[in-house]
């Protein structure tokens, strides 16, 4: 980042939030950035040579005359200094602020302090009509997912201070909590319609199985329609033959019984 903002001459900026301080000497090298522009014994004498080497054209352009290393390096720090911009993001809530603001002065000498206050309505509305731009739907039910993510945070704004009076103890309500909101009706939202769509996916399933079932009867109906005079000339068929088979049941039954007679005689002549 040093090298980029004062070898190659480019505007960087350097976003750190506290979030990211896994090390108290983390702070240690923002103060020194802050302060000197320099992190002590970050570049040894040959990485300096070669910054101090690309900074040969900005001097040219700048008409100075340099003579020495050290000269070639100090415009360096000069030029990184005019183009690295540092910007700390620090939650104020906890003492660890006080305690980093008392350890590293520069924090607040070298610094301009921005205090982000309340969100006006307007603000907030901008806010929720930009995150709510993706989302599909009317933009009548958009402006009114607007006006009720106002609604809660300026409700849960009010009983806060309400807390605070009544209780002295502070609920802080910040930006980033109302972001959180929106994000939060989003995702509640994206998961209602995926078991919407599931459940509309399954509704047509059935309907479209049951308009198959319908029609698989209905041709079965007219396949039935045309069989159906056949099936009346088999019937009448089955009803004629079983008639003559009953008439001939009884000749059958006297055969059967002189046939059985004759078995008997011939059973009682010698062998």
């Amino acid at each position: 980042m040093l090298s980029t903002a004062g070898g190659d001459g480019k505007a960087t900026v350097f976003l750190f939030t506290d979030t990211q301080i896994k090390l108290e000497s983390f702070v240690k090298d923002i103060n020194s950035l802050l302060n000197t522009c320099e992190v002590p014994n970050l570049f040894p004498a040959d990485a300096k040579a070669v910054l101090a080497e690309k900074c040969r054209g900005a001097v040219k352009q700048a008409d100075r005359t340099l003579n020495t290393p050290a000269e070639q390096y100090k415009f360096f720090v000069e030029r990184r200094q005019s183009l690295l911009h540092i910007v700390l993001a620090f939650n104020t809530i906890f003492d660890t602020f006080r305690s980093r603001l008392r350890q590293f002065p520069s924090l607040v000498d070298c610094c301009t302090i921005d205090w982000f206050t309340e969100w006006p309505p307007d603000a907030l509305n901008t806010v929720a009509q930009r995150f709510l731009a993706d989302v599909e739907m009317q933009p009548e039910v958009r402006e009114s997912c607007a006006d009720m993510c106002i609604s809660m945070h300026e409700s849960i704004r009010n009983l806060s201070l309400q807390l605070l009076n009544e209780t002295k103890r502070n609920n802080y309500v910040t930006p980033t909590s109302y972001l959180e909101l929106i994000n939060t009706y989003k995702t509640l939202l994206g998961l209602q319609r995926g078991q919407v769509n599931l459940m509309q996916c399954r509704y047509t399933g059935g309907l479209d199985a049951l308009a198959l079932a319908e029609e698989s009867v209905n041709t079965m109906k007219q396949e039935l329609i045309h069989v159906q005079p056949g099936l009346a000339q088999a019937q009448k068929d089955t009803e004629a033959l079983t008639a003559k088979v009953e008439t001939a049941i009884p000749g059958v039954e006297e055969q059967k019984a002189v046939g059985m007679k004759d078995e008997e005689a011939t059973a009682k002549q010698p062998q």
